[in-house]
């Protein structure tokens, strides 16, 4: 049980600098990959799109102990306190998309063999594409309405597909490229 001295006052905060980057919509606790797994927020703020990789996974050491679930854990907490400013700091690495170099996101629904995945495609096709598989998030409806509001004034289409959306040749391309 925390005491009230572990306990931490957001107001402590006011004072540091910000960027003023407004969150739009936050997409939590994704992970992509196969070795090592790589869990991801999204955030779609004023700005454009924030993809923020804040730790890796092994499969038996961290999905056996549940670290994926304890570190995204802590990422939410990082966010619900701090804000996007101290996500951004905390993580390993950060790829930020303008929404002009968006061309799609894909939105598969997942099924009785997969989750739900998210997948980000840059206008650019010989750039590389952004795939997470969503471990918080089990509403597929409610989250392509949420993308739909964010890309309604924006240059990139939602598409929303059923099925779990693995390609084998895709994957391995995402993969080497």
């Amino acid at each position: 049980m925390a005491s009230e001295a572990d306990e931490v006052d957001p107001e402590e905060f006011e004072d540091l600098p910000s960027t003023d980057i407004e969150t739009e919509l936050h997409v939590h606790f994704g992970m992509a990959g196969s070795f090592p797994l790589r869990l991801a927020d999204l955030f779609f703020a004023s700005d454009g799109l924030h993809i923020v990789e804040y730790s890796y996974i092994t499969p038996m050491f961290g999905l056996g102990t549940k670290k994926h679930r304890r570190e995204a854990g802590a990422m939410q907490d990082v966010y619900d306190v701090h804000g996007l400013d101290e996500v951004l700091l905390q993580a390993d690495s950060v790829y930020w998309l303008h929404y002009d170099a968006i061309d799609r996101v894909v939105l598969h629904r997942g099924g009785l063999l997969g989750r739900p995945k998210i997948t980000v495609y840059p206008s650019d096709e010989t750039a590389r594409s952004h795939a997470f598989r969503l471990h918080e998030n089990d509403d597929a409806d409610a989250l392509a309405a949420d993308l739909r509001d964010v890309a309604a004034d924006r240059p990139f289409d939602v598409v929303v597909e059923s099925g779990t959306g693995f390609d084998p040749r895709e994957n391995v391309e995402r993969f080497f490229g």
